[in-house]
């Protein structure tokens, strides 16, 4: 869904990857979206990494798995609107949230990382549902930070109370079969804050096999973000 130059969505575009991809990711979106200005974080997985790159004003900033978790974290006071795909609150488990991945899980893939970063990229890309090779060598110092901050990071107290309240409107897109951020624990993440739009039989990777419905998410986000 391209956005068309009466559209009346004067923001720009704030896209943050998930772990073990690149920026590129966001290829098929932003086909469909058409000429928007777009800004891209890139976490350093496969090459230099970008943690600086921000719009210079109002955005809809928008995250993948990962890229979803570190918005919740680090939220912008120029972003009208924000659209969580494939996203969570928190990732790993702890005693309050056994909807989580456990620990274990999360720091065998870091003890895998130090021995054999492209193995360990390799079977995560395959379990998400993605068969073609990692665009380049792993970075096994950066993709271990970022399997640091799944296992401990919690965003859920950002959507409470006053903290909450200061954030712009929230938008939560999730495949109702994702092996990577099940449903139990996206809804455990955002229950009682945020409502989950679920698309059904969709997967881990829904920039990449539904498009079309994220592209027309975020269509509609930056729309009302550009409404008077």
């Amino acid at each position: 869904m391209a956005l068309s130059d009466d559209d009346a969505a004067p923001t720009a575009l704030f896209l943050v990857h998930g772990w073990g991809f690149t920026p590129d990711f966001w290829q098929p979106v932003r086909a469909r979206l058409g000429r928007v200005e777009t800004t891209m974080l890139d976490f350093g997985f496969f090459g230099p990494e970008n943690m600086t790159a921000r719009p210079a004003g109002r955005h809809v900033a928008v995250g993948h798995s990962l890229g979803a978790l570190w918005l919740l974290l680090n939220p912008s006071p120029d972003c009208v609107g924000m659209l969580l795909i494939n996203g969570f609150a928190r990732f790993g488990a702890t005693s309050d949230y056994p909807q989580g991945i456990p620990r274990r899980v999360i720091e065998r893939m870091m003890r895998g990382l130090e021995q054999h970063p492209d193995d360990v990229v390799a079977t995560f890309r395959g379990r998400a549902g993605i068969a073609t090779p990692a665009p380049g060598p792993a970075r096994a110092g950066r993709l271990d930070w970022a399997l640091e901050l799944l296992r401990d990071a919690d965003a859920r107290g950002a959507l409470d109370g006053e903290a909450g309240a200061a954030l712009p409107p929230i938008r939560v897109l999730a495949g109702g079969e994702d092996p990577i951020a099940p449903p139990a624990m996206v809804e455990a993440g955002f229950r009682d804050h945020i409502p989950v739009e679920w698309i059904e039989g969709g997967g881990h990777l829904l920039p990449l096999t539904h498009p079309d419905r994220c592209a027309a998410a975020i269509a509609g986000l930056m729309a009302e973000a550009g409404r008077p």
